[in-house]
């Protein structure tokens, strides 16, 4: 997996369909959501993976997400754990996750608390792809280059705009 078939999943409408079932929202809203939240949560990711002190338990956190199959995206939706999901937000967006939640809703036009769902939600997803791409690669520095690539190399707004057949969505990871 690369790059581009993480963000190619987290965005695509198996994903955010099965988001916006379990967070009752529809697609459009978690579609906006993830668009504006990925490039912070990828900078969350490359902080807990660049950091002396985080990077260990964040590795063990990827190895352990990695594990469970996303195959059946259905599924794993369905068993999503939102209290982890929860944590792993506090974890990657850290004293920002408040203020970075209510600016995704107001630009979003929906709540906090949905937007803090989704989130929840989709966390777990991206904690699996990122640590299926990591593969065996869980030293601080490769995980750091892991991460940076995935933010430097792709533009979120292309591929979401490629997905939902719209140009120039307003999205970069920045």
């Amino acid at each position: 997996m690369d790059a581009s078939s993480i963000l190619t999943t987290l965005l695509g409408s198996s994903s955010v369909s099965n988001i916006g079932k379990l967070c009752d929202t529809d697609s459009g809203t978690v579609s906006t959501v993830l668009a504006q939240a990925l490039p912070a949560l990828l900078k969350g990711a490359d902080k807990q993976a660049s950091d002396k002190e985080s990077a260990k338990g964040f590795a063990s956190a990827l190895a352990e997400h990695a594990g469970v199959s996303t195959a059946n995206l259905g599924a794993f939706m369905k068993n999503v754990d939102l209290d982890d999901g929860a944590k792993i937000i506090k974890h990657l967006l850290g004293s920002t996750a408040a203020s970075t939640t209510k600016s995704i809703a107001k630009t979003a036009g929906t709540s906090a608390g949905t937007v803090s769902a989704i989130l929840a939600a989709a966390a777990p997803l991206l904690m699996s792809l990122l640590g299926k791409t990591a593969g065996n690669n869980t030293s601080g520095d490769a995980l750091s280059a892991l991460i940076g690539g995935v933010m430097k190399n792709v533009n979120v707004g292309d591929v979401l705009g490629g997905l939902l057949g719209v140009s120039g969505a307003k999205t970069r990871g920045s």
